[in-house]
């Protein structure tokens, strides 16, 4: 009899498991489709701000053939500041990874469209200039090793970018991000917050990925 007890508590605790990782996928599988069907309604000006961004990496460095003199790149390794090197590897991915998504993608990029929506699409243009000014300095090798670390950081901040200029539409004309809708300004804004809650899963995922590939690079040129 007590074994028949043990052997049902146990089979009903095996169910309740069974049932709440069953809960906890259907609710991330919920949550990942709903930020992907976020960045999908927004696809076309997706591609708009991706060519934005890669366009101004492309003319700046372009231009910076004409402007500055490129160096000849003599195989010495590439210096990086001692108090980097000396971290622990999540330390520095850590680090890398904060600094990108809080100050460089949130602060610099998403914040400004927030307050006029155009912002965001010129912070990040300035920002990809600054990138192609830096890439022309580099020898062909190590630009091609920085190129994984820059799409990978690029789509995320593309997508900061498509944040604040939903933000920023959102209480300036409601009605077109939200056609057919009603939407006063502040539901508007509000709906826009929620919907940038689910890019921003994407921008975090990106510019994560980013963190780890980009230590990993700037270690191995280093040694």
């Amino acid at each position: 009899m007590h074994a028949c007890i043990t052997s049902c508590a146990l089979e009903s605790g095996l169910n309740m498991a069974r049932r709440t990782v069953f809960d906890e996928q259907t609710l991330f599988k919920g949550f990942f489709g709903s930020c992907l069907s976020c960045v999908s309604r927004r696809s076309w000006v997706l591609a708009i701000v991706n060519c934005v961004y890669f366009g101004c990496i492309f003319v700046a460095t372009v231009l910076g053939q004409f402007l500055y003199r490129q160096l000849p790149y003599t195989g010495e390794p590439f210096g990086v500041g001692e108090f980097f090197l000396g971290l622990d590897w999540p330390l520095m991915i850590l680090s890398v990874f904060l600094f990108n998504l809080g100050l460089s993608g949130f602060v610099l990029v998403t914040l400004p469209g927030l307050v006029f929506f155009p912002l965001s699409v010129v912070a990040l243009g300035v920002r990809a200039a600054f990138w192609g000014l830096m890439l022309n300095q580099l020898p062909t090798p190590l630009f091609l090793v920085a190129f994984p670390t820059l799409i990978l950081e690029g789509e995320g901040y593309v997508l900061a970018a498509i944040c604040g200029t939903n933000l920023g539409l959102s209480w300036f004309r409601p009605g077109w991000v939200y056609k057919n809708k009603g939407f006063s300004r502040l539901e508007a804004l509000e709906t826009a917050s929620k919907d940038c809650v689910r890019i921003y899963f994407f921008v975090t995922l990106f510019l994560f990925v980013a963190a780890v590939v980009e230590v990993v690079t700037i270690v191995s040129i280093a040694s």
